[in-house]
């Protein structure tokens, strides 16, 4: 039984918590929050708030497009688009769409043993696959979210989402469903709770064979200072086994216009800029870079623009 995946890099993103990439797709959406270290779920205020803590759809009042576009390489890209719409006191809704298409990924199949079970690596305690050819891999992931705010102070939201796989001709078709909730503290403190993948998302692939992705918990700590500086601190790791890894995160706003970031994720160093221009009365047109450092192979670029209107 034969399964693409997007490089054996991907396989190993879909198995680990350390980074702050969407498990499925192997990648993340946002600019800001990339430039952020990833250390986001207490903050999840812009137009892509429901891919990282549905909760932060409660505080978005104005209907929003963003769309993403991250730099994998020379031929492959990945690109995600939201909306956002308010509904006043019924809280805000969110429909969000991101595809994956790679060239000449590995067409990998599970080492099985003699009993036809598959043999798990002794470092990682994940499934062994080898390859078994090439060819082209398209994913997508479809989710609608919803946030609101039960009273003054506290943010509640969800995201239900659809994973679509076409790898090497073999059609694959899972859910899932996110959680969180933003609950605001003195001192100008916000923290921030996501649970990812409840109930342990699995994706069914035509040809038998299962990709699982198990429940992941992010919790974070953000401080403000006068609509200028945020700093932000967040910690993520399987719920079913304790492997942690801390997040750290900074912005700096100047008069509104421009911002400076600058985090660490996982042992990377981030960073990125971001340009706000109004437009009439309340609009605003948002352009947000951020790079992600790593070894020659993981650096990348992502670029988000996001329309308010």
């Amino acid at each position: 039984m034969n399964r693409s995946v997007t490089v054996m890099f991907f396989v190993f993103l879909a198995c680990s918590p350390g980074r702050c990439e969407d498990t499925f797709l192997g990648a993340s959406f946002g600019a800001r929050a990339l430039a952020m270290g990833g250390a986001y779920s207490a903050i999840s205020d812009d137009a892509q708030a429901v891919l990282w803590n549905p909760a932060g759809l409660a505080g978005i009042d104005r209907i929003s497009l963003a769309g993403s576009q991250n730099h994998l390489s020379f031929t492959d890209n990945v690109f995600a688009v939201t909306l956002n719409v308010p509904a006043g006191r019924w809280g805000t809704f969110a429909v969000s769409s991101q595809q994956m298409t790679v060239e000449d990924v590995s067409v990998t199949r599970p080492v099985l043993d003699s009993s036809g079970n598959p043999v798990l690596d002794p470092a990682t305690n994940q499934p062994l696959y080898e390859i078994a050819g090439f060819g082209r891999e398209t994913d997508g992931t479809f989710l609608l979210g919803y946030g609101f705010s039960p009273f003054p102070g506290l943010q509640l939201g969800g995201a239900g989402k659809v994973l679509v796989g076409n790898a090497a001709k073999v059609m694959g078709l899972g859910n899932g469903a996110d959680a969180g909730a933003i609950l605001a503290l003195p001192w100008h403190l916000k923290l921030g709770l996501v649970a990812e993948d409840i109930g342990r998302t699995t994706v069914e692939w035509k040809d038998g064979t299962r990709t699982r992705i198990g429940t992941t918990g992010r919790t974070g700590l953000s401080w403000s200072y006068a609509d200028a500086v945020i700093l932000s601190v967040e910690g993520r790791s399987p719920v079913d086994r304790l492997d942690s890894v801390i997040s750290l995160g900074a912005e700096w706003r100047y008069a509104g216009i421009m911002a400076f970031r600058i985090g660490c994720d996982d042992w990377r160093l981030t960073g990125g800029a971001g340009f706000r221009m109004p437009v009439g009365e309340s609009g605003a047109v948002c352009a947000d870079y951020a790079f992600v450092t790593g070894d020659k192979h993981e650096d990348r670029n992502r670029l988000t623009i996001t329309v308010i209107f």
